[in-house]
């Protein structure tokens, strides 16, 4: 089995924050900011034509700004993508892509050199880590920022996660579920998941729902990774949370007025 690199930090190296923000900001009111720190990096596992390549492609949107909400919501976003506080999205930006690709290089070009006779195992040592993500405005004027990551290290297959953040615009902190629903939400949010689940796959049964692949190893739940929307709420599952990977993201859409009583 060849071994994988496992990313603790983050990084990147190229990095431009855009010149500008985005018109006058995702709101009409123009009190926030939008700026993008882009960065884009390749390099060879070793010092030789056609050798194997690690490229890192990341454009992270901020919020503009020196203020305590700004600072709130790019903190989140910085330790959520990269395990990183305290930094500038930036910093935290220009970091990752310089230690992920000189992890890339320092553990995988022992391994390259011992398999580069065989070309099947090429495809092994082509890494890649791209992030993509935008902002936009979702239920009472809260921010909703969505990460989109593409990660190739090896495996038998990429991997793709969506991952979601809702910010409260006033004070930039991060709404969880918790803030969102009364207490004792759980198994009747549950509930209804289960039955959104079970009409979006057309099964009638939690049998149903197994010959289709899905809820094999767990119970339905409620996921952090959310979209909190003007007139809904949809959670989203990556590969393997409810599902095997072949399914890819599951969705399930649940409106205000469905969930009723339980909202806050």
């Amino acid at each position: 089995m060849m071994k994988k690199l496992y990313i603790i930090g983050i990084v990147t190296i190229i990095l431009t924050a855009c010149g500008g923000s985005t018109g006058g900001g995702i709101f009409s009111s123009g009190s926030i900011d939008i700026k993008e720190a882009k960065a884009t990096k390749t390099v060879s596992i070793v010092n030789e034509d056609n050798a194997p390549q690690c490229q890192v492609n990341l454009q992270v949107k901020y919020m503009k700004g020196d203020d305590e909400v700004a600072k709130n919501i790019n903190n989140a976003i910085t330790e959520r993508l990269f395990k990183m506080t305290n930094l500038t999205v930036q910093q935290a930006v220009d970091s990752f892509a310089s230690y992920y690709t000189h992890e890339y290089q320092k553990n995988m070009a022992p391994l390259y050199r011992e398999d580069r006779a065989d070309q099947k195992k090429h495809a092994w040592y082509e890494y890649r880590y791209t992030i993509e993500t935008d902002a936009k405005r979702g239920k009472d004027n809260c921010i909703v920022y969505i990460i989109d990551l593409d990660m190739f290290e090896g495996g038998a297959h990429p991997i793709h996660q969506q991952l979601v953040m809702n910010f409260d615009k006033k004070t930039g902190k991060q709404l969880q579920l918790d803030d969102l629903f009364v207490q004792g939400y759980q198994y009747p949010l549950n509930d209804l998941l289960m039955e959104e689940l079970r009409n979006i796959t057309k099964c009638k049964s939690l049998d149903e729902l197994h010959e289709q692949d899905y809820l094999l190893t767990m119970d339905i739940y409620a996921p952090q990774n959310f979209i909190l929307g003007d007139d809904e709420i949809t959670f989203i599952y990556n590969p393997y949370e409810i599902a095997p990977y072949s399914k890819g993201n599951t969705e399930l859409t649940l409106s205000y007025s469905k969930l009723g009583k339980l909202m806050r």
